[in-house]
């Protein structure tokens, strides 16, 4: 049976995630998108050192350097989703993210961690739904979210691989940090800053939203669930999040629901579903959003 703690942990990363893409088109609607995500990451990573300042103690420059890459990754790749929101729903967008431990399984495969044929066929399935997805909103930066769903999933591989990583803390700090530092520099340097629209309280209240529950909370209970739980549990995110996304943004964003939108995210949701039941455990885990 499920400890009670673990389950309520579990619910409440499924609802920080979940939430987190009708939250990123919310903010972007009169805040810019790079510079907004920037300061949402920045700031969370500022507020995990201030609760430990020693989390950076020890730490060499190998391992701040790897952490640092694969926060550029990850958060990286979530800044350009919160971009491509401008003209995305918020719920294809989750969708097509959701394909990420597909593209994981294809870059193992190019790092010779070949799959049976049970994985190909899961693989194909998946993308077929993703294909789906992007005809639903047939715009360059559909295609974008899928492009920034493959540096994410290169990232999350580059930490499943690495060994030259801090702690939890320090790694997530490090990342918070480093993440939120390029998005910063890139929104100043595309110009987002010169044309800044009059930003509504609403923008605000999301990216506050974007900080505290994205960043700090739901980053916090992913980590103390990989130390209390198991991987695989905690990998359920992969195919609950998107969904709580999609029902979010057509429930309460009015973003129109399409048969087309609703064939693809089954096939999604039921490839990473069987994916990730299908993964061995790991002994090293990730500690970052995978």
């Amino acid at each position: 049976m499920l400890n009670r703690m673990v389950f309520l942990a579990l619910v409440g990363l499924w609802l920080c995630w979940g939430t987190s893409f009708p939250a990123m088109r919310v903010m972007v609607r009169t805040l810019p998108s790079l510079s907004a995500s920037g300061a949402a990451f920045l700031a969370a990573g500022l507020v995990l050192l201030a609760l430990r300042p020693t989390a950076l103690r020890g730490v060499n420059f190998r391992q701040f350097g790897t952490a640092a890459a694969i926060g550029v990754c990850l958060l990286g790749a979530q800044g350009t989703v919160a971009l491509a929101e401008r003209t995305t729903f918020a719920g294809t967008a989750a969708l097509v993210v959701a394909a990420l431990p597909l593209w994981v399984t294809m870059l193992n495969a190019v790092l010779g961690e070949r799959p049976a044929r049970a994985g190909v066929l899961r693989v194909l399935v998946g993308f077929t739904g993703v294909a789906l997805l992007t005809g639903t909103q047939a715009n360059a930066w559909t295609f974008v979210v899928a492009a920034a769903g493959f540096v994410w999933a290169a990232g999350t591989v580059l930490t499943v691989r690495t060994t030259h990583l801090p702690g939890p803390w320090a790694t997530t700090t490090v990342q918070l940090l480093s993440g939120g530092t390029v998005l910063l520099v890139a929104g100043a340097a595309t110009g987002e800053l010169a044309e800044l629209p009059q930003p509504t309280p609403v923008s605000w209240l999301a990216l506050g939203y974007l900080a505290l529950v994205d960043s700090l909370a739901g980053f916090g209970l992913y980590t103390w669930l990989l130390r209390t739980t198991s991987a695989a549990l905690v990998s359920t995110y992969a195919y609950v999040v998107p969904i709580l996304a999609c029902l979010i943004s057509v429930l309460f964003m009015k973003e129109p629901p399409r048969p087309i939108l609703l064939a693809g995210a089954v096939l999604i949701v039921i490839s990473v579903a069987t994916e990730v039941s299908a993964r061995k455990p790991r002994t090293h885990t990730a500690n970052t959003r995978t």
